[in-house]
């Protein structure tokens, strides 16, 4: 950074004196004052910058928990965020994944961490439902939240295609009509369990079955042993197309399109489900509040500035860049309790 800077300084100085001739007198006095106050500018620069880095003590390496299985939505955005964190900021961030209990145990192995930094959380709104559920019996107040970092597109309620079932409509008058048999696999605390518990309380009578993580549901709804599935339309999407599953509607806010999909949302066809589904970063509680700033920072600039990192969770999960930090994230998760909160997850 120095050196680019002496380099323009050096140029700079070098086109005033072109400019006058390099000629003793006020021409070559005035570059010579150009020319130290653009060296004190840059150097003052320097020290800014300096005495912002010495502020952070980062340690050298990051761990990035992620309460999931790898190969996973979530899995995906933790390494493509780690690996221009990375290049961004001091440490090295390497992506951990800690399933087990919903989620649970990830979330809890990074509430207990050391605050010095070297541990962040890299989870969503199954953080959520973990708490609602009693899965945990701690909420973001045991953290020092840092930001949301992205927002899923939604999951798609899929159905395998043998069921001759196309729409939503279809799904719930079938359900009705054949009284819990068909099952809809879901992981216990999760973001699947609650939207299923959701359609459930709407009418759709349905048999939920705990089935694990999202590979392990998606095996299980190829497989035949359940008949519904959630799952991000970036892992279905080729078994979409080659007619083997049936996606039916969206759990987000709003209609999935892009290109030739078009899967609208839950709620757009008549029924009041809804699950916003953001993925966040919290550190320890106590984490030196400059270090979790200076970390907003370098996420806020890859999410709205870096569009390769754009690109890449637009084509793999028909995601938009998405960003909120601190206390403007933690009121996003607001709308998730107010969504969740009458529903019973003890039946």
């Amino acid at each position: 950074m120095m050196f680019k800077r002496v380099i323009s300084i050096c140029m700079a100085a070098a086109m005033v004196c072109s400019m006058a001739g390099c000629s003793s007198g006020s021409g070559s006095t005035e570059a010579a004052k150009t020319a130290d106050t653009t060296q004190a500018a840059a150097s003052e620069g320097d020290k800014t910058e300096a005495a912002a880095a010495a502020d952070v003590k980062w340690p050298k390496n990051v761990e990035i928990v992620v309460p999931a299985g790898a190969g996973g939505d979530t899995d995906y955005n933790a390494r493509l965020l780690a690996q221009y964190l990375s290049e961004k900021l001091p440490p090295n961030f390497v992506v951990s994944n800690v399933n087990g209990n919903g989620g649970a145990t990830g979330t809890r192995q990074v509430k207990d961490a050391d605050n010095d930094g070297s541990s962040v959380v890299f989870y969503h709104s199954a953080f959520v439902v973990n708490q609602l559920c009693g899965a945990t019996d701690y909420g973001f107040d045991s953290y020092a939240f840092a930001c949301i970092a992205g927002m899923s597109a939604g999951n798609v309620v899929t159905v395998n295609s043998k069921l001759g079932i196309n729409t939503l409509e279809e799904l719930y008058e079938y359900t009705k009509a054949h009284p819990g048999e068909l099952k809809m696999a879901a992981q216990t605390g999760a973001t699947s369990y609650a939207v299923s518990m959701l359609m459930k309380q709407a009418g759709f009578d349905i048999n939920i079955v705990d089935a694990g993580s999202a590979a392990d549901r998606l095996a299980a709804v190829l497989g035949g042993h359940v008949d519904i599935i959630l799952a991000a339309y970036g892992s279905i999407k080729d078994y979409v197309s080659e007619g083997t599953l049936v996606p039916l509607a969206m759990d987000a806010s709003q209609d999935l399109e892009s290109g030739d999909v078009n899967v609208k949302a839950i709620k757009n066809l008549g029924y009041d489900i809804e699950l916003p589904f953001y993925y966040f970063f919290a550190f320890p509680e106590g984490t030196d509040p400059a270090l979790v700033a200076q970390f907003n920072d370098a996420v806020k600039d890859i999410v709205e500035n870096n569009t390769e990192y754009q690109d890449s969770i637009a084509e793999s999960y028909f995601q938009k860049p998405t960003f909120f930090g601190g206390e403007d994230g933690l009121k996003k998760f607001d709308e998730v309790y107010e969504i969740l909160k009458d529903v019973d997850f003890s039946s």
